[in-house]
């Protein structure tokens, strides 16, 4: 019986997969509008109510309860067999993340400058540790121990160390991973690299912490002490620390990577389907954060321009590089979760006798920086400890788009972000911005080879396009970032270009490591033949593209820019403008 269910459900796949596969999509047909540049996600709403996550639960949820959801969808099963994805549902026309509470564009569109990108979001110098810091709250039990401190200016801190015997570890992964982030787009805390002195501390009124039966009493500096027993002190018996400034606003609790908040009325996208966090996969594979879930992030009621809203941060940045945020990261990082079935039955059928490339590596690099490595390094296949279902439902859109980010730094930004580490040995942060640089490369070179990676388009007026046209001719250029990234050589390379007014082909040309598509009279007269009436005062071309990497190769997928190609009048020529981008995935 159970062999009859299993083969009919075989079955029924096959008819959903055939039936998606007989429907023949009709070519969008797009306006001439402004691009969307902010999400209207900002506007005032009630305070939602505070939530709080279990990890245990989020974890059960995702390991278990919605792999089972999804292996009985036969949507998802016949989409995945056919590449035919969801994808986001907050892009705008350029493919592109909007503004939002979400994401801010910061270093991908606008280049920061060494100083910005070494401050991150920082606003100050951090805590006032020349004058008494007052302890406000503890966690004192687990194997990651920390400290709430207050300073005179009134401003609250949330302490982290390096663990025992790691000088720098934790603390470098902390600041150095969340400047990337900041940088990328996403909202972080402020976070300080300091040293801090156990004599300036004083314990407040009525703090308490949890003893080891789980009851709260008063906190003492017998407490205390036991956070000193598991950090590693300097041998002037001070403490390095990084200091987590608390947010802005009032804090209702983590968000999920899945589903949205029913009370936020803003919230109007599952956060699966939204690309900054289903992107943001190729970036924590870049800086090796697998602990990508719920309870490192932080939804805050925030009162901005006049307005009360939900803002979301990503947290705690200590797994992350080569630090577990207690010590050294594991060498199975990246490359298996906490409950890997394939991995467990290759162990259990080898009888142990099955050893995994990564099993043959050194343990670390060294005591600061950990385990943390680019050669055996896949961006295709990096495993997060727990599955995270925005990652799951990543595409390759939504994985080019991570990479452009991670592409975006330059060796002596990621260089300059690496500094603010303060590894005390140039070993040390030589080799992590070596290794970032390397893990880079193998990020862009994956995922610019999973679609045809031409992206900046935009027009520039020239005269006598050779080839094309004598006079003067609107030319759509555009970056080919595998070319730009040396991943592949201009020379070897070449373009083929199709012409379309709503879906009808026009003309057909192509170039040799040319990335130019010259927009002519003769191509306007083109379309007008016996379309006056057709095009009206709404000419809307596409230009579709194609790229050969290799003389006599074969044609990639197409990338396809619409735009406004105004016709002439009295006043001369007008620049055409882009007004969507389409890549075929």
């Amino acid at each position: 019986m159970q062999g009859l269910i299993k083969n009919l459900s075989r079955v029924f796949l096959l008819l959903h997969v055939a039936l998606g596969s007989m429907q023949c999509a009709a070519p969008r047909h797009y306006k001439l509008r402004p691009i969307i540049t902010e999400e209207n996600d900002r506007k005032s709403i009630p305070k939602p109510k505070a939530q709080t996550i279990s990890v245990y639960e989020d974890a059960i949820e995702n390991m278990v309860g919605r792999e089972v959801d999804e292996y009985g969808n036969l949507s998802w099963h016949s989409r995945k067999l056919t590449n035919r994805h969801k994808q986001a549902k907050n892009t705008n026309a350029l493919d592109e993340v909007p503004n939002s509470s979400w994401f801010t564009n910061r270093h991908g569109q606008h280049a920061m400058t060494l100083e910005e990108l070494r401050r991150g979001p920082n606003q100050g110098s951090g805590p006032a540790y020349e004058d008494t810091l007052t302890i406000v709250g503890a966690k004192v039990e687990g194997v990651s121990p920390g400290l709430v401190i207050k300073d005179v200016r009134g401003d609250i801190y949330f302490i982290k160390f390096d663990r025992q015997g790691y000088p720098q570890l934790n603390t470098a992964a902390e600041m150095i991973t969340s400047k990337f982030v900041y940088a990328a787009g996403y909202n972080t805390p402020e976070i300080y690299l300091s040293v801090l002195n156990p004599k300036r501390l004083r314990i407040a009124e009525d703090v308490t912490v949890k003893n080891r039966w789980g009851k709260d009493v008063p906190m003492t500096f017998e407490f205390v002490e036991k956070v000193w027993g598991k950090v590693h002190q300097s041998p002037d018996g001070a403490y390095r620390v990084v200091a987590s400034k608390l947010l802005d606003g009032e804090a209702i609790g983590p968000f999920q990577f899945a589903g949205r908040r029913e009370d936020d009325p803003n919230d109007h996208i599952n956060h699966n389907h939204r690309r900054e966090l289903r992107g943001y996969k190729v970036i924590a594979a870049w800086l090796n954060n697998n602990d990508v879930k719920a309870n490192n992030t932080l939804d805050m009621y925030v009162h901005e321009n006049n307005k009360q809203f939900v803002k979301h941060h990503l947290i705690d940045f200590g797994t992350s590089l080569g630090s577990s945020g207690y010590g050294v990261a594991g060498r199975s990082r990246g490359r298996k979760g906490a409950f890997d079935l394939g991995q467990m039955l290759k162990k259990t059928l080898s009888l142990g006798l099955w050893v995994e490339r990564w099993e043959k590596e050194p343990r670390l690099v060294s005591h600061s920086v950990g385990y943390f490595e680019s050669r055996l390094f896949n961006p295709e296949d990096y495993a997060q400890l727990t599955p995270n279902l925005a990652f799951q439902k990543a595409t390759e859109l939504d994985g080019f788009w991570g990479a452009k980010l991670v592409m975006s730094f330059t060796d002596a930004q990621i260089r300059a972000v690496v500094e603010t580490g303060e590894f005390e040995n140039q070993d040390d942060e030589d080799y992590v911005a070596k290794t970032l640089i390397e893990r880079r490369d193998k990020t862009g070179r994956y995922w610019y080879s999973t679609v045809n990676p031409l992206d900046n388009f935009r027009f520039a007026q020239t005269t006598g396009v050779t080839g094309h046209h004598d006079g003067n001719a609107a030319v759509l250029e555009f970056d080919d970032l595998a070319v730009k990234a040396d991943f592949a050589g201009a020379a070897e390379t070449s373009y083929r270009y199709k012409l379309l007014y709503r879906g009808a082909d026009l003309m057909n040309y192509k170039t040799e490591g040319d990335p130019r598509c010259p927009i002519t009279a003769e191509m306007y007269q083109t379309v007008l033949e016996g379309k006056e009436t057709t095009l009206g005062d709404d000419p809307i071309l596409t230009c579709e593209i194609q790229t050969r990497r290799s003389k006599g190769g074969s044609w990639g997928k197409s990338v396809k820019a619409h735009f406004y190609a105004p016709l002439s009048s009295e006043s001369g020529e007008q620049q055409p403008q882009i007004i969507a981008i389409e890549r075929e995935n």
